[in-house]
């Protein structure tokens, strides 16, 4: 899952929103509030998904690094056709 997604903001959101994000989700889902595994394991989640996101150096890496930004239509086409008459 996206960390966006999991935190539920933007990839355009600012540091605070994400952090403020954060805190919501993590007192929903910490474990001494909710005794349910799914809270623990989504606990995980969200503090990995906040690690990752919250540093703006990092975020720029992980935006990076899963997104794929298409300046050219043409190395679409040219990858496809590469791939397809392979």
């Amino acid at each position: 899952m996206d960390h966006f997604e999991l935190l539920g903001v933007t990839r355009t959101s600012t540091t605070t929103e994400i952090k403020k994000a954060y805190r919501k989700l993590a007192n929903q889902y910490h474990p001494d509030r909710n005794n349910g595994e799914e809270a623990k394991e989504k606990f995980q989640l969200i503090q990995k998904a906040y690690e990752e996101i919250a540093d703006p150096q990092k975020r720029t890496a992980y935006i990076k690094s899963t997104y794929t930004v298409i300046t050219d239509p043409r190395e679409v086409a040219d990858s496809f056709w590469h791939s397809a008459l392979s």
